[in-house]
């Protein structure tokens, strides 16, 4: 975001996607997609107003709104039109195809390989530092939002939104029930696995859920200063002192004068990860609104980092205590993930064309818990490759079509 927007003015959206061949095995085809795209060889390009940059693993590549949008339906269909630009390229020059959800199936991580080209030294050094032939690293795609600052005031109210909504939204938006072949101890498999990728540096994570901000000179001292420290004995991590180093579940994003939200998993079609941002969006703009007024405090941290644990485990029928639900809703009978997400949003969130089905898929379970009940049936805890193709060939399909699963 190149210039301060007003708060909730814009959203900037980005979905990360794997390239796939017909029987959905990995392909390390994204240098040569972007070659084919552009007429040249580049790490990112832009076109239709959807801008397409590399990830770290070669096989992996972010999808995003080239500018930032005032309307979901049109930051939807720029998203939904580079999709089908290139699920064509890949089908017609590749025999390949793009793969939704936030964890590959079955793909082992020790057959991925980094991204060659720009930001190179960046990533050997990652390696350097840490097992990227993980799936923390590896078998990772995720959605981001980006929102912008407004005021330093608004920014801290902002913020602190995010932090109490964090630990509910993978009861909506959890879709990684699967790798290696079989299920995951987690509902949202890939969060539990970010939880530790970096855990070699406990700052750079931290609870996943981050700390209250109270200004943005506190958040630099407090946050980021301790990153750079815990870095700074180690000469080749230099380059990596950077804001984008810090990888809770929402960083704060000085370059861009934006928050960045990353907890989201990737869903089946561009229609849904839209949907999911517009709940979020709109659940924050309520909170927000609250915390400015001062008619809302600040719920206790740590029972918020316990619910989030939960529901990344439990998905929406995790127990959890949402203890500003209570305080500011009067809802006295929270039990679950699913049920305080829906407290908030409900009466947060204005009503827009997008939150009915939202609140659809959190009613019905979010597509980690619907794919796990269709694959396990039969009490079956490991799935036959030929079923679990089928399903996710299915959901690629839902991709191609922006239709939802």
């Amino acid at each position: 975001m190149s210039r301060p927007y007003r708060l909730f003015e814009v959203v900037g959206l980005a979905l990360e996607y794997p390239v796939v061949d017909r029987e959905l095995e990995v392909q390390h085809l994204v240098e040569p997609l972007f070659r084919k795209l552009a007429g040249r060889p580049t790490s990112d390009l832009e076109t239709g107003g959807c801008g397409f940059s590399n990830e770290l693993a070669d096989h992996v590549f972010e999808l995003k709104t080239a500018k930032p949008q005032r309307d979901l339906q049109k930051a939807e269909a720029i998203l939904y039109r580079g999709v089908r630009k290139v699920s064509r390229v890949l089908e017609k020059d590749f025999g390949a195809q793009l793969l939704p959800t936030a964890m590959h199936p079955w793909f082992d991580p020790a057959k991925g390989q980094t991204w060659k080209r720009s930001g190179r030294r960046i990533y050997e050094t990652y390696a350097t530092l840490f097992d990227l032939k993980s799936h923390g690293w590896m078998n990772v795609q995720s959605c981001h939002i980006n929102l912008p600052f407004g005021t330093e005031q608004e920014t801290v109210a902002l913020h602190n939104a995010i932090v109490c909504l964090l630990p509910y939204l993978p009861a909506l938006t959890a879709s990684s029930p699967m790798f290696e072949g079989t299920f995951g101890p987690a509902v949202d498999n890939r969060l539990e696995f970010y939880r530790g990728n970096q855990r070699r540096f406990p700052s750079v994570t931290g609870d996943v859920i981050p700390e209250y901000m109270a200004s943005r000179s506190q958040y630099k001292r407090d946050v980021l200063k301790p990153i750079y420290a815990e870095l700074a004995p180690i000469p080749e991590a230099s380059m990596l002192r950077h804001e984008w180093m810090n990888s809770r579940g929402a960083i704060v994003r000085f370059m861009r004068s934006a928050i960045e939200i990353r907890i989201l998993d990737t869903q089946e079609c561009v229609r849904m990860d839209v949907a999911c941002a517009a709940l979020t969006i709109a659940t924050l703009k309520g909170i927000t609104a609250k915390l400015l007024s001062g008619e809302w405090g600040l719920p206790d941290r740590t029972a918020l980092i316990a619910d989030y644990n939960a529901t990344v485990r439990h998905g929406g029928k995790a127990a959890v205590e949402a203890p500003h639900l209570r305080a500011w809703l009067g809802l006295r009978r929270v039990r679950t993930a699913a049920q305080a997400l829906r407290g908030l949003a409900e009466n947060c969130g204005e009503a827009d064309g997008y939150l009915p089905l939202a609140l659809s898929r959190l009613e019905r379970g979010n597509l980690s818990e619907r794919i796990h009940k269709k694959l396990a049936r039969g009490g079956k805890t490991v799935p036959s490759r030929d079923r679990v193709r089928g399903l996710y060939a299915d959901l690629a399909e839902c991709l191609k079509s922006n239709e939802t699963w």
